[in-house]
């Protein structure tokens, strides 16, 4: 809208002007991210020769606009003593999967996608939106990472429609969410941040200008400053070198970090084991949580720590997984060969003749059946994989003649197995 532009100009002339004597770029002494392992994730890439809808009405293309934006708050972030990771320098595509790998690879302590919005029916529509993943109690230190921005994207950006900015869940774009948060956030924070749609004529205007981008690296800038000054708070498991599992009941501990070097935490904790809560006690003059396992049958078990600093900011909960006794017995072998060889030579020792076949063959039959499986978790494509799922269906089929139990649809899935997978 006209009104829109005397004020944009004004702002964006100031703009130049504080970019040029920030108190963050003035200085090397002053690094208030010291230390901080950031990855910043310029959305898309390279798509102009196939994608039609990433273009704004007077030929901008999103994946410039983030490039841009990413390489500014890269030099910022760097000035200050971050450690960044830029996914991508160039106007080229990474895959999805490269991009989270690149995070973790990285140790990041923060995950930024940059993009910009697109609507296909409202050329209207221009607001602020920041997303994080999945369940929101789940999530709790990317929200709080995405309010942060998204205030300050609607403080200090320009929109059509400022007040209608939010935080939502990427849950409301793709049901499993989105690829890049979905896969770092075991062990990261992360928001995709949408600054803006380039569908909308002012708001492709604004984006095309590198001082108003400039002005939005500013603000993601300023969030990441906020985000750490508030306290990055941390809880790591202590764990003896000697334990290989851990065992139902096993009391474990973790050292708990406020972001300061201390153990100032708000209120209560929550501790879950595979989704279920565990009784904790809690030290704050050590640091330490405590937290009673119970029992479990699964071959491993993720824990997760939920608590807020003194600050507010959460506890980001990083799923932690340990190996059980059950899961240490079941990977006898590290060898797809070795495990099926060793299923070989019990199956050898087996009898199918219903008048020989007798219950007294059934621990053999397990292992059997366990060591054939096994060699296919190893390796599911393997020079014998064909064998072993051949060998699991005869070897469920006398498990059930001699237990008794009724098999029938384990039996049923396995033969669908070789029906639909090996023709």
């Amino acid at each position: 809208m006209n009104m829109y532009k005397p004020v944009i100009s004004i702002f964006l002339c100031l703009l130049l002007v504080v970019g040029c004597s920030g108190p963050f770029s003035s200085t090397t002494e002053n690094l208030p991210l010291q230390g901080i392992r950031i990855t910043i994730d310029p959305g898309h890439g390279d798509t102009e020769a196939y994608d039609r809808f990433r273009i704004g009405p007077a030929g901008e293309r999103e994946e410039w606009i983030n490039l841009r934006v990413a390489k500014y708050l890269e030099k910022k972030l760097t000035h200050a003593g971050a450690q960044v990771m830029l996914t991508r320098g160039a106007d080229k595509d990474l895959s999805l999967g490269g991009r989270a790998s690149l995070a973790k690879i990285h140790g990041s302590q923060l995950f930024v996608s940059i993009h910009h919005n697109g609507s296909g029916n409202d050329p209207e529509m221009d607001l602020p939106i920041v997303y994080f993943f999945g369940d929101a109690r789940m999530n709790p230190a990317s929200v709080d990472f995405a309010r942060i921005l998204v205030e300050g994207m609607r403080e200090k950006m320009v929109f059509e429609q400022p007040d209608a900015g939010a935080v939502y869940s990427d849950h409301l774009i793709y049901s499993s969410g989105t690829s890049v948060l979905r896969n770092t956030v075991a062990v990261m924070p992360g928001v995709i941040g949408e600054g803006g749609f380039f569908t909308s004529a002012e708001g492709e205007e604004r984006l095309r200008s590198k001082a108003y981008n400039k002005l939005e690296a500013q603000v993601y800038y300023e969030a990441i400053l906020e985000y750490f000054r508030r306290g990055y708070p941390t809880a790591v498991p202590i764990l003896l070198d000697t334990v290989k599992y851990i065992i139902p009941g096993q009391v474990l501990e973790f050292q708990l970090d406020d972001g300061f070097g201390g153990s100032d935490f708000l209120g209560d904790f929550t501790v879950l084991q595979d989704q279920d809560s565990l009784d904790y006690s809690w030290n704050p003059e050590s640091g330490l949580l405590a937290v009673q396992t119970v029992p479990m049958d699964a071959h491993e078990v993720s824990l997760q720590v939920f608590g807020r600093n003194k600050n507010g900011n959460a506890l980001h909960p990083r799923i932690f997984e340990f190996d059980t006794q059950a899961g240490v017995e079941w990977h006898a072998f590290d060898f797809w060969g070795d495990a099926f060889s060793a299923a070989e030579e019990l199956y050898e020792q087996l009898s199918f003749d219903e008048n020989t076949a007798d219950f007294l063959q059934l621990p053999i039959m397990e292992e059997a059946l366990h060591l054939y499986q096994l060699s296919l978790e190893l390796q599911i494509v393997h020079a014998k994989a064909r064998v072993a799922e051949e060998r699991i269906l005869t070897l469920l089929k006398l498990k059930q003649h001699l237990s008794k139990e009724d098999l029938s649809e384990e039996i049923d899935l396995q033969q669908q197995r070789l029906d639909t997978y090996y023709p």
